[in-house]
């Protein structure tokens, strides 16, 4: 390891000399960690800084929360290390790293006689800190997180699979480059591939050769073993993003992989690639979900391209997210986005949703497409309205079984979890007084949990809690869908500008809304419960907004929570807006990709 270049690429140092580079490299020594290892705990003594020479690790701050990423030539610990203060958060290594350890005692003299290094280490701190005050700062992802392949067992056919991941990663402008033991060893020497983790000349040529293929900008493919070799367990501390192939003939108790992964008490995270032809066991699915702490899974067609393609996007960080509000009939603008974006080509990966977003949101991950989308939002609310089985209002005004029968005829017995498209919905637990993310069980129950207003429909009953409409504390989660990583989002806002008002009347009076009522349609009590309900998620809407890479707040004024015959008015309205916004977008997001290709 060249440590004098390192030193001499890190912010840190750039500005040294030779001389003064040769120095302070003197005073360096090379500190390997591995994938999982600890660096240093909160409260630790600020003893020393690092440099990343390869490898990638994670910052929590002291709450648990994500501080950030630290990549190759980013240093590691200089706050703690200047202000002579105890560390203040966990570092660990998300792969197998290598790091320059530069003792404090031997810093402080180094920069005593180079003021120059003294000015760049205040300014990186300077930096640091400033990002560290703002919380909402997305962290952005690794351009080229490398990948850990793991067949799950000798069946899969894994050669046919990394063909296609291949060839759909090319197709978004990467060029993948593979490893296998083979190649190491023909680049390396037989049996090096199979060198112990634990040290040895082999194991140090080998971490130096991956380091230098890391370098080259490439996303790396770690490709594993099935028998669970020395080398698969390289190639899962080396990745950033580990994928399980699998079929559904393979359960975890067939695969080594589950045991290796408990061993190695990895933090990177594991996603399931399911290659079926048709639907898969959901005892299968929980079953590797269990043993394995899934992150997420993906369903593929071992032979259609489409499916390839998605996954592409979604392991590269150019999927695209949807995010559907809640806003009773207003939601009906959320198809016409959806018809735009289909005449643009542009296919969605990810879909969340709330309330009424929820509905046309699993309708869209079931494979449903506008058209369709239309024909059910006018059967199900304009035709027949499944929501007017009233009741005396002891909990609700309605009773909820006949439009809750009506979801289970549209959605079956299908569970969220072998969704052709990620799908997710909220609910709001007004126990507790947290949002629920529903990634699993019943479609039909959890977007009908998603879209019981309070004083509407009753609350579904779970655990002893009661969930409401998701809408009462996050109308919009783009925060949630944020949190996936996986690449640009759209959010759909069919929110009003807010306020129930009745014009033209001076008051005091408690009788107006009475009065109003008597003389013709106006403010109904649906109105007042929804939007009492949900005043404390608007206040966020601004925040949740920002975290998308395109917000729509679809023209809705005017328009009712039931207004359920203005179906196709507001498809219109929706359409137009999207249509307008998604060109500029489209073309933003694709000089992105190109750039970033």
């Amino acid at each position: 390891m060249d440590v004098a270049e390192i030193l001499s690429q890190c912010g840190l140092f750039a500005s040294l000399d030779a001389a003064a580079i040769a120095q302070l490299g003197s005073v360096c020594s090379v500190v390997p960690v591995a994938g999982g290892e600890r660096l240093f705990t909160a409260g630790g003594a600020a003893d020393c800084l690092y440099i990343v020479a390869s490898g990638r690790l994670r910052a929590l701050r002291a709450d648990g929360s994500v501080a950030g990423d630290i990549s190759r030539l980013e240093p590691i610990g200089e706050i703690s290390v200047m202000t002579d203060e105890p560390r203040s958060g966990e570092v660990y290594a998300l792969r197998d790293s290598l790091l320059l350890r530069i003792e404090r005692n031997a810093l402080l003299a180094f920069v005593e006689r180079h003021p120059s290094a003294l000015l760049a280490i205040t300014r990186v701190l300077i930096q640091r800190l400033r990002r560290n005050l703002n919380a909402n700062v997305r962290r952005q992802p690794p351009s080229r997180p490398a990948l850990a392949i793991m067949p799950a067992g000798p069946s899969v056919p894994i050669d046919g699979f990394l063909e296609r991941v291949d060839a759909a990663l090319r197709r978004h402008g990467e060029t993948p480059e593979r490893l296998d033991a083979r190649r190491v060893d023909a680049a390396l020497g037989p049996g090096v591939a199979q060198s112990p983790l634990s040290g040895g000349a082999g194991n140090e040529r080998l971490i130096q050769w991956l380091a230098e293929r890391e370098h080259g900008g490439q996303r790396l493919l770690y490709v594993g073993n099935p028998a669970g070799d020395a080398w698969s367990e390289r190639c899962l501390r080396q990745a950033d993003r580990v994928l399980i192939v699998a079929d559904p003939t393979i359960r975890p108790v067939h695969s080594p992989l589950p045991q290796i992964l408990r061993r190695m008490l990895l933090r990177t995270p594991v996603e399931l690639v399911m290659l079926r032809e048709g639907p898969t066991p959901l005892s299968t699915l929980r079953d590797w979900s269990a043993n394995c702490d899934l992150d997420s899974h993906h369903h593929l067609h071992p032979l259609r391209a489409g499916d390839h393609d998605r996954l592409a996007r979604l392991l590269s960080g150019r999927a695209l997210g949807l995010v559907l509000g809640g806003g009773g009939a207003r939601g009906f603008a959320h198809i016409g986005l959806i018809r735009a974006l289909e005449e643009m080509g542009r296919p969605v990966d990810l879909i969340g949703g709330t309330s009424m977003g929820a509905f046309f949101g699993g309708l869209l991950a079931c494979g449903a497409d506008s058209r369709e989308l239309r024909r059910i939002a006018d059967e199900t609310f304009v035709r027949q309205n499944y929501l007017n089985d009233f009741v005396l209002p002891r909990v609700s005004l309605i009773r909820g079984r006949r439009f809750g029968s009506r979801l289970r005829a549209i959605f079956g017995e299908q569970m969220i979890e072998e969704l052709p498209l990620s799908y997710f919905c909220v609910s709001s637990n007004l126990t507790r007084g947290v949002t629920m993310t529903h990634r699993q069980g019943p479609l039909s129950l959890w977007v009908g949990a998603s879209m019981a207003v309070p004083g509407v429909a009753p609350p579904v009953v779970w655990n002893g809690d009661l969930l409401a409409d998701g809408a009462i504390i996050n109308s919009l989660p783009t925060d949630i869908m944020r949190a996936e990583g996986r690449g640009p989002i759209i959010a759909s806002d069919v929110s009003t500008d807010g306020a129930l008002s009745l014009p033209g009347v001076e008051g005091p009076d408690p009788e107006a809304l009475l009065k109003q009522a008597r003389s013709g349609p106006g403010l109904r009590l649906a109105d007042i419960l929804f939007r009492s309900a949900t005043l404390t998620s608007e206040g966020g809407t601004k925040a949740r907004a920002a975290m998308a890479d395109l917000y729509l707040r679809m023209p809705v004024s005017g328009i009712g929570l039931f207004d359920w015959k203005r179906l196709d008015e507001l498809i219109e309205r929706g359409y137009r807006q999207a249509q307008r916004a998604l060109e500029g977008f489209a073309s933003r997001i694709d000089r992105h990709d190109d750039e970033d290709g």
